[in-house]
């Protein structure tokens, strides 16, 4: 398969991914606690990856809310596919053919795949065998979507048993060597679990990843997403996480765990077993493992019930991200480095972004940082490597630009509407509605110093009352821009607006005190950012594009996101907010 056609089938995969991962978020609930079938009973405690919905999630709403009118298989991708003498690749335009059909209405999603309207999903690790769980309610519809993609294409299953438990495996290598990979898909009781096996994990590592026996350590019984759920305020619905420290002691060891014995196989059956000779060693162990302890995990979750609401007209959804971390020093030094965003940025703007850094602490929280990575006396190979690149990238050079820039605290723009005009023979901005804003404690001598930069802000006496100044009477724009800047000093904020609403946000700003409450913030609405664009983009007169666009013009979904610092480590929170389309 040409790397072209790997590409698209990547992306087509992200597309249907994607679609899936609003349903791995919901309701409150205890993790565990039914007397049911537990599935987190079958996960091993050493799973370097976990993500679970422990609730029932309303698939059905959640589809109906977000599932846009769905475009065509793109022709080259399903050509290529189609094209190609390896029944494998044809197996695979089959799958992906029949997704695209069936998302073409939530009923036929669901009765194609055999999907209930609440539905629990569980993604998890054994070793390196990825295991997708979810709940089905029709069983013929799992295998008639792989019968269409075996009828398609010629590429065969084997049917397979463990005991009397039924599975089919689809080999996709096989080698003389011995080394083979096979997808393997199974159900029962209403679960359908879909796998990998290779010549690296062993037949009860399968047996485990089938859900046909239990780990003697299992992720129910080590009561680790209790433990993150009280650590970080989560609700019981959902949990995810990724194991820092189970993929540094699967990297530095041969058996420390279940992931690091299939890396050592993998490996010695494929002529690399001394792949990773410079990083397992006793030392490295213990000083790459000692980084993994300051930074353990990243977890998600949900924190609240009114942080989920899926309705068949709409589907808002909450979620927090953290990368744990343990490293006092470094925490403290991002906290310190951190600045302002402004509060017109709380709400979701047509495109919005903040980067909140406080410049007088960049240095020295840079500085700490750096000297914290210097400091052990490494003897493990790799970072003793690591600590030689540092040295040469001492962050005193900073000192200049912090001088510069001295007392800032945080740029900012937010984009509140703007419309563009077909009228003439190129298109033509004819409005926007905006600010621009950077927020400093002496934002005046900033602008004064910027002068010295800028010749045409020379002549500029920028009123401290906060009267503006009209910037295009002062600074030539381009004739297609027909806009009017107004400059203007709002108590701590020097900014740039446009329009109305964009003359109400600065007027807002000015009462707005400095603190340090935030790293990044970014959000979009999609509609109204692309709204005006797709007549501009549909000049291009791409059949293909023309099609996309269509699909286009129905999303209505915003999304926001903000990094900043708590006790915990590093948080990011995230926010979508999705409506149907229109009918």
């Amino acid at each position: 398969m040409e790397f072209k056609t790997v590409r698209k089938v990547i992306i087509a995969g992200a597309v249907i991914a994607a679609g899936t991962v609003g349903y791995m978020v919901s309701q409150q609930g205890d993790l565990g606690s039914s007397s049911e079938y537990s599935p987190i009973a079958y996960v091993p405690a050493d799973s370097v990856i976990f993500s679970g919905q422990f609730e029932p999630f309303p698939l059905k709403d959640y589809l109906s809310s977000t599932m846009f009118a769905q475009t065509n298989m793109p022709d080259d991708l399903l050509e290529e596919l189609d094209d190609s003498d390896d029944p494998k690749q044809r197996f695979l335009a089959s799958l992906v053919t029949s997704y695209f059909t069936a998302a073409r209405s939530v009923e036929s999603f669901q009765t194609t795949f055999g999907l209930p309207d609440q539905i629990k999903t569980f993604v998890y690790a054994v070793g390196f065998m990825p295991v997708v769980r979810y709940q089905v309610t029709d069983e013929q519809g799992l295998w008639a979507v792989l019968d269409k993609a075996e009828l398609d294409s010629g590429f065969k299953h084997e049917a397979r048993t463990l005991g009397e438990f039924k599975y089919r495996a689809y080999t996709f290598d096989d080698t003389e060597k011995g080394e083979f990979f096979e997808v393997v898909v199974a159900y029962e009781n209403g679960w359908a679990t879909w796998t990998i096996n290779t010549h690296a994990n062993t037949p009860s590592d399968l047996a485990l990843a089938l859900a046909q026996t239990k780990p003697e350590a299992s992720l129910e019984a080590a009561g680790v997403l209790e433990s993150i759920q009280k650590k970080h305020g989560f609700i019981g619905s959902t949990l995810s996480y990724v194991d820092h420290k189970g993929i540094v002691t699967a990297l530095t060891t041969a058996e420390g765990n279940r992931l690091a014995a299939m890396l050592t196989k993998a490996m010695e059956m494929d002529g690399s077993a001394a792949e990773l000779d410079d990083i397992r060693t006793p030392e490295c162990q213990a000083e790459m493992g000692a980084i993994a302890a300051n930074w353990p995990r990243t977890v998600a979750g949900v924190r609240s019930a009114d942080d989920l609401k899926i309705t068949p007209e709409r589907s808002y959804m909450k979620a927090a991200l953290v990368v744990e971390s343990n490293n006092q020093v470094v925490l403290d030094a991002l906290t310190s480095m951190q600045g302002f965003i402004p509060s017109y940025l709380n709400e979701t703007q047509v495109f919005g972004m903040g980067l909140g850094v406080d410049a007088n602490k960049l240095g020295p929280a840079l500085s700490s940082i750096w000297s914290n990575m210097l400091e052990p006396s490494y003897t493990c190979a790799p970072l003793v490597e690591m600590q030689a690149g540092m040295q040469e990238a001492n962050p005193a050079a900073l000192g200049m630009f912090t001088g510069m820039a001295q007392g800032v605290k945080g740029v900012a723009f937010g984009v509140q509407d703007f419309s563009i005009s077909m009228d003439t023979a190129e298109p033509k901005l004819n409005s926007l509605e905006g600010i621009i804003s950077l927020s400093a404690e002496e934002p005046a001598v900033l602008f004064n110093m910027a002068k010295a930069f800028a010749p045409p802000l020379a002549q500029i006496q920028l009123p401290s009352d906060g009267s503006p100044i009209d910037l295009s009477t002062i600074i030539p724009l381009p004739a297609e821009l027909d806009i009017k800047p107004m400059l203007a000093l709002k108590g701590k904020h020097l900014v740039v607006y446009n329009g109305a609403k964009g003359e109400a946000t600065a007027n807002q700003l000015a009462a707005e005190t400095i603190e340090s409450n935030g790293l990044l913030n970014f959000s979009v609405d999609y509609k109204k950012m692309l709204q005006p664009l797709l007549p501009v983009l549909a000049m291009a007169g791409d059949p293909e594009v023309t099609e996309q666009l269509d699909a286009l013009k129905n999303i209505d979904m915003r999304v926001k996101m903000d990094i900043h610092l708590n006790a915990q480590g590093i948080l990011v929170e995230s926010e979508a907010d999705i409506k149907a389309p229109s009918k």
